[in-house]
């Protein structure tokens, strides 16, 4: 990615860089790794039993999703995460947060540092981690609720210094 290509006239770029490569696992991905093996675990036993009792195809048919689903809550969503992430960009510049994606084609999302209120990092032990620009917003309620994520870098090599590069932009920004 060029980033000549997504700067705006007068826009100056601060930082540029990448995800972590490679499969990652974190504390958010055991819950759901958990709730995974149980979900695979009985979608196999579901199968196991329609085979061994003879039921008709429909109930083996049936299943198959279920065995699918459960295969990628369980190591799958590792692979594909660890894919995307190889197919992420961040440009970070005096006026903008740009995470552009090429997967299932090309997508950019770009973040005004000026507008945002809030700018939050999450660090790990080994100086990796994530900065994300705004909130999450959580619509609705109970059942009905849906998220929309803030946009964030994520998996980022040296995070405190791309949260200061931030911070000193928004901060410039917002005395001009």
């Amino acid at each position: 990615m060029r980033s000549s290509e997504q700067l705006l006239a007068g826009e100056k770029l601060l930082w540029k860089g990448a995800p972590e490569r490679g499969m990652k696992f974190g504390p958010r991905d055991l819950l759901t790794t958990f709730f995974g093996l149980f979900f695979f675990g009985f979608s196999l036993f579901w199968e196991f039993m329609a085979y061994n009792m003879g039921a008709p195809t429909f109930f083996m048919l049936f299943g198959i999703p279920f065995v699918l689903v459960g295969a990628y809550l369980v190591i799958g969503r590792f692979f594909w995460e660890a894919y995307a992430r190889g197919r992420t960009t961040y440009v970070l510049t005096d006026l903008r947060a740009l995470i552009k994606v090429d997967v299932f084609g090309r997508s950019q999302k770009a973040v005004t540092l000026r507008e945002l209120e809030e700018v939050a990092i999450e660090e790990n032990r080994d100086g990796t981690g994530t900065i994300v620009f705004g909130r999450d917003v959580t619509k609705g309620s109970g059942d009905n609720s849906t998220t929309s994520y803030a946009p964030r870098f994520t998996f980022v090599r040296d995070v405190k210094k791309v949260y200061q590069l931030v911070e000193v932009a928004r901060l410039k920004r917002a005395e001009d």
